[in-house]
Parts: C-alpha cells; structure tokens; sequence
C-alpha cells in the first residue's frame, strides 16, 4: 500500500501484512520528521466506524386501491353481449339509452345495409315497411308503422338500428312484444328474427347493398 505524510506529501511504500492484527500502527517520515498515522486496510473493510450503521431504505407502502364503480343498473345480458361489437357505441349506451344517442344524432343508419319489417300473420299480411330511420316505432296509432290490431297498443314497440345491430322494444305496451313465445322488454334481432305485436306477426329483413 502508498502511504502520503500529511505534512510534506511524500509518498512511501508500505508493507500492510506488518500491521498484522492491529488496527494501525504509527511511522516518522523520513523526509520531514512528521508522524504518519497507518489504517489497516484489511480491518478498515471489514468493521464500520463508530455510531456508523448501514442505510436501510424506508419500507414501501402500497396506495390504497381505488374505491369499487357502483354497480351497472339490470340490462338484458344477451343485448349486452351483442352491444359490445357494435363500434363506438358502450353496451349500457346501446341498451339503456339508445333514444337518447338517436336523439342526438350519434347513431345513423349503415350505408351497406337495408332494413324493413314484414308482415307475416294479421290484417296487413304481404306489406313490407321499409325502416328509413334509426328508430321506428309501431303500434295501432300515431306510430311510425300503423298496424290494425285491437290488441296493439297506440305506440307498441320500436326497433333501433344501433351500428350492425337491432333492437327491439317494447314501449310499455298493454299486452306485450313476444319472441318466440317469450314476452321481452328489449330484444337484439338478427335477420329474419320474427316477433309478434297483438295478433301480427312480423319479420326483421336485413339485405345487404353492393
């Protein structure tokens, strides 16, 4: 090892296996006179200095986690399902307030694609209606689509064109929409689904545009 004097910094070559065991050891300087005071390397590594204790990082604590949504409100999960494909519409939108996004103009029809509802089984049997609008309402009066049934409401049901998909549903109607037997409040329909308004039976017809 080099040892320096701290008076005139001259420098000597220092045999530190001399210092054995001990924790230092004192030299003159042969150049000035001055005492040069020699560490023991060896022990200087291994022990630390007095009231010197190792750094200890502070323990991490985690945030707490961010308080639980509060729950969605009952949609139908079978139109939940549908709406998540439907492209910038969420699922709650497309089931719960697809009016309002109609009212507001953020759903339009699709240009590849022609709708209407036939009419399978009532008084009108053989007419088409083609849906020109986003939503179209049917019912015996003041609707979109009349249809001449006692047993229908005066605004029965309405179908919403939501991106690819439609919904059917039913407006508070007396004696309810069915799909296949089944009385629904909302309903996804595909093409040629059939459902029935009163004693009418009607088909959603989807045909593609080249």
């Amino acid at each position: 090892m080099i040892i320096v004097c701290p008076s005139c910094s001259a420098r000597y070559k220092f045999d530190e296996t001399k210092l054995g065991d001990r924790p230092s050891a004192r030299t003159k300087c042969a150049k000035c006179g001055s005492a040069i005071e020699i560490e023991n390397p060896l022990l200087g590594a291994m022990t630390l200095p007095p009231g010197a204790l190792p750094q200890v990082a502070p323990p991490v604590v985690a945030p707490p986690p961010p308080p639980a949504p509060p729950p969605a409100p009952p949609v139908d999960e079978k139109i939940k399902t549908q709406a998540r494909r439907i492209p910038g519409v969420a699922p709650e939108d497309a089931t719960s307030t697809g009016k309002d996004l109609i009212k507001a103009g953020l759903v339009e029809l699709p240009k590849d694609k022609r709708y209407s509802i036939a009419v399978l089984q009532g008084v009108s049997t053989g007419q088409i209606f083609p849906l020109a609008k986003v939503r179209t309402t049917m019912g015996r009066a003041g609707a979109d689509i009349t249809i001449d049934d006692a047993e229908a409401s005066r605004v029965h049901a309405a179908v919403e064109i939501l991106g690819e998909h439609a919904i059917l549903r039913d407006l508070g109607s007396t004696n309810g929409t069915f799909v296949d037997m089944d009385r629904i409040e909302q309903h996804v329909l595909n093409n040629q689904n059939e459902f029935r308004i009163g004693s009418h039976v009607l088909m959603f017809i989807v045909t593609e545009v080249e």
